[in-house]
């Protein structure tokens, strides 16, 4: 048996719904880690731990097969955190320990795994902004960007979320991912009615990588649409989070939502007629698959992983350009035939592409 362990420190929420205090927690991390660590555990070849943060729970639960240890409190000083996470990660003792995103963290649990237990790591791409050293530098800083130079090289094993990802990453990195993993997005039951679609979305953690001032222009430009934005502010730019917070609430046309439950965020998509993406770089965007399984066309401003949006008529990538952005929003809007026929491929896409049990059985073949 294969004992495995996934380090996301803020993934509790998934396993416990009734979890308080988790509203900035829950990101495509998780929820890709969540489902893939719950599909293994399936698997009696497979035995599967968790750690995570302190969110009240105690300090070893077992939920849906898997063994959920509480490590450590984002509330505790730097060096009692470091050294409880240090502490539950030898005491699980796993073959291999699996880690995803960016961080000093990160890289610090990475070190100590490799020199002092000798153990294996699967560290799983997050992002395009990963890519190249200057983008990492520029969205996460100086210092996780020559932490993370340390992860890249001495992991054993490296998966990207996309063909293009992989490429620009062995390009730059001089390392070539081991796998290509596609993100999971099991199908949604309820049926798409189409007379309920009538709000364009946004949604996102409020960083600065995901442009959100973009939608905010956007809802200026169009004062007689109907504009929703779900965007929580998150720990690590809480100051960047409020400010675009309160710009959004003096916009007469747009809703903002500051926090909606993952098991309610399938209403919002389901009346959107229009799923906007602003971000300069993303992996494979969660809220863009999200809303591409409830038949919304996507516009998006830069990403358009593996150029799917093109090569499967799903949405329309500005590539960047500003003014292409307000153009292609004007065409999608003014064109119901056009919009309707994106949204249906894109369910389409995703329904084909991005089941659970193609895409974790990868991941298996890359523990093994």
């Amino acid at each position: 048996m294969l004992k495995i362990c996934f380090v996301i420190p803020r993934t509790y929420y998934l396993f416990n719904p009734d979890t308080k205090n988790h509203e900035d927690k829950v990101g495509g991390a998780q929820k890709q880690t969540y489902l893939l660590s719950t599909e293994l555990a399936k698997d009696p070849d497979f035995d599967v731990s968790f750690c995570m943060a302190d969110f009240g729970q105690a300090e070893f639960e077992i939920r849906e097969n898997v063994k959920l240890r509480n490590a450590f409190s984002f509330d505790d000083p730097l060096i009692k955190r470091t050294c409880k996470l240090f502490k539950t990660l030898k005491n699980i003792n796993a073959d291999t320990y699996i880690f995803r995103s960016p961080d000093v963290g990160v890289a610090v649990a990475v070190f100590y795994l490799k020199v002092f237990l000798r153990k294996k790591i699967l560290y799983m791409i997050a992002g395009d902004m990963e890519t190249t050293r200057a983008r990492l530098t520029r969205y996460t800083g100086k210092i996780t960007s020559l932490c993370m130079n340390y992860v890249y090289k001495k992991v054993d094993i490296l998966t990207a979320q996309t063909i293009h990802q992989a490429q620009q990453f062995s390009l730059a990195r001089k390392r070539v991912p081991n796998s290509v993993i596609k993100n999971i997005y099991p199908p949604i039951d309820t049926l798409v009615d189409l007379s309920l679609k009538k709000e364009i979305l946004w949604v996102g953690r409020l960083d600065k990588i995901k442009n959100p001032e973009l939608f905010l222009k956007l809802a200026q430009k169009f004062p007689y649409e109907r504009f929703v934005m779900i965007a929580p502010v998150v720990r690590d730019a809480e100051e960047f989070g409020k400010k675009i917070q309160q710009s959004a609430k003096t916009i007469s046309n747009l809703t903002l939502v500051e926090y909606v439950e993952p098991s309610e965020m399938s209403s919002f998509y389901l009346k959107s007629k229009m799923y906007v993406l602003t971000s300069d770089f993303e992996g494979f965007s969660n809220t863009m698959a999200e809303a591409m399984q409830a038949q919304c066309p996507v516009l998006s401003y830069n990403v358009n992983p593996d150029n799917i949006l093109n090569d499967f008529n799903s949405g329309i990538c500005a590539e960047g350009d500003i003014n292409r952005f307000f153009e292609a929003f004007e065409y999608l809007n003014s064109n119901s035939d056009a919009a309707l026929n994106l949204g249906i491929n894109a369910a389409h896409y995703i329904r084909i592409h991005h089941g659970l049990k193609e895409n974790s059985t990868l991941f298996k073949k890359c523990l093994i």
